[in-house]
């Protein structure tokens, strides 16, 4: 028995360790077809089937507490050809709503903007070349901010026009 008991212990570790390595997200990818656009996402969202026109996707977390919503489409003129309309427009439609922008960046080909809507995050991307603009919309539950901030992260270094 006493022996039984130090097996146990020793072997205890292992299966511990085989645990938290298996609690580790495994990211997919989703590429487009129709518009060539790619972007990464945690294993935790289920997509919800292409749209019929093949402009996206949506992904939404068994709890409903995230959404991650892409598309591409042809951008809008003072709407989003450029980072700065994008940024204009997506701040204003988020004041609407009473949001509160905490954040915002562009580039010549970029736009980012990320805040709070009432108990949730958001951050959107829009990816441009003045012509075609790919964007994501990624929203979550300010109660799962730790989990959901290193997916961000991941998210947004993957999405490529």
């Amino acid at each position: 028995m006493n022996q039984t008991i130090r097996k146990f212990f020793l072997l205890l570790p292992l299966c511990l360790l085989s645990v938290a390595v298996s609690a580790e997200t495994v990211y997919q990818t989703y590429v487009n077809k129709r518009y060539g656009y790619v972007i990464d996402y945690p294993d935790y969202l289920l997509p919800q089937g292409e749209a019929a026109n093949g402009d996206g996707q949506v992904f939404l977390s068994a709890n409903d507490d995230a959404e991650l919503r892409v598309y591409a489409r042809a951008c809008i003129e003072g709407w989003d050809t450029t980072a700065s309309t994008f940024l204009a427009r997506a701040e204003k439609e988020k004041n609407k709503v009473g949001g509160q922008v905490s954040y915002r960046a562009k580039g010549k080909s970029f736009a980012v903007i990320s805040g709070t809507v009432g108990n949730k995050i958001f951050y959107d991307k829009l990816l441009t070349d003045g012509n075609w603009c790919s964007i994501f919309h990624w929203t979550y539950a300010i109660a799962g901010k730790a989990r959901y901030d290193d997916a961000t992260k991941r998210i947004a270094a993957s999405f490529k026009p």
